[in-house]
């Protein structure tokens, strides 16, 4: 599946971790320092608009990509400017890109990577966070139609593959990985998520594992992201 062919399939599972306050807070402080002082950002498969309400809420301003026309009607309804593909964005458009959740839903991502670097302006940066250890695979990887988990060293390879230059890379929500695992043990074939489950992990789990990726962010995590830059 190619970006231009990208239908999300996993509405519910947004709208149930749209609700993951402190998830959610992790995310958006780690968009905030990727980007810097960057004021105008593309959010690359904004899906429902989690991160964009919430960065246009402290003054950013948000372009939305969102291939998926169902989701992208709502992000317009929303007061988003709306792109439906890549090819639709002027290249060196944009200083920061972020792209959370979503390589992993495409099949040639080595070529969306290179056509995500040609919209960035000359040191722009490119925020990739992503699904971390095959090992992690559960239902919910099948139904979600990922295409893979990565490896710090499989992003960082792909990104200077595509011509940027890492600046920074490391794994995040070390703890998580537990709950990944305890959800790939016990956890339905259906890849269904509990609301109740979710609200759990967000309360209890997720601020632990903030403060212990300060010390495990190198090795571990049940996800990892890339910064990259442009030359």
């Amino acid at each position: 599946m190619s970006e231009s062919q990208l239908m999300y399939t996993g509405l519910d599972v947004l709208e149930t971790l749209d609700t993951a306050t402190n998830y959610n807070s992790l995310l958006l402080e780690l968009v905030l320092q990727s980007a810097g002082r960057c004021h105008r950002m593309l959010d690359f498969g904004a899906g429902i608009g989690t991160f964009s309400k919430a960065l246009r809420a402290k003054g950013a301003e948000v372009i939305c990509l969102e291939s998926d026309p169902h989701l992208a009607e709502g992000l317009v309804r929303d007061g988003f400017q709306t792109f439906r593909h890549l090819n639709e964005v002027p290249d060196d458009s944009f200083e920061f890109i972020f792209a959370l959740n979503v390589l992993e839903h495409i099949e040639d991502d080595l070529t969306t990577t290179r056509r995500l670097a040609a919209k960035l302006k000359r040191h722009g940066r490119l925020l990739i966070y992503v699904p971390a250890f095959q090992c992690l695979w559960t239902s919910l990887d099948d139904k979600l139609k990922h295409y893979r988990r990565y490896r710090r060293t499989d992003l960082t390879g792909l990104v200077r593959s595509a011509g940027l230059s890492v600046w920074k890379s490391g794994y995040a929500d070390s703890l998580g990985v537990f709950a990944a695992l305890g959800f790939k043990i016990l956890g339905n074939k259906s890849g269904q998520l509990s609301s109740q489950a979710v609200s759990l992990y967000d309360r209890y789990v997720v601020p632990l594992s903030r403060r212990s990726d300060s010390v495990l962010s190198r090795w571990i995590g049940k996800n990892v992201y890339v910064v990259a830059s442009k030359v």
